[in-house]
């Protein structure tokens, strides 16, 4: 179904030095855009420098620098929706210079909340 886009999403990104990744993903939205968003099915890639995420629908992508993250956590909401699961939500500093959040439900969360952190400590 997102066939194209897939090879979209796979061609930028196969030159990264990948940690993990594809993995697909749930969007829950970026918390300066609003509460207006729907969710996104798309890919999620950890590599030595950022958090990516390619949206199938809209396609948007989503550069997160791991030097701009401020926290992460797994909380169960995120701009008032939920899927009664813990998600991974990433705390970021966003191109206009301000405290910003994406979240996402993915499998393996533990992994990515200990990957990511391991990552940060590596690039601080």
């Amino acid at each position: 179904m997102f066939s194209k886009r897939k090879k979209v999403i796979f061609e930028k990104m196969k030159d990264k030095n990948i940690i993990i990744g594809p993995v697909s993903a749930n969007s829950f939205g970026q918390e300066s855009k609003g509460r207006g968003q729907v969710r996104g099915l798309g890919l999620l890639y950890l590599t030595e420098k950022e958090i990516y995420f390619g949206m199938y629908v809209p396609k948007k992508d989503f550069h997160i620098l791991l030097d701009l993250v401020h926290a992460i956590s797994t909380p169960k909401w995120h701009l008032d929706k939920t899927k009664s699961r813990r998600l991974l939500k990433v705390e970021f500093i966003n191109n206009e210079g301000e405290v910003d959040s994406i979240a996402w439900q993915v499998k393996e969360l533990d992994l990515w909340v200990s990957t990511i952190e391991n990552q940060m400590k590596k690039i601080s």
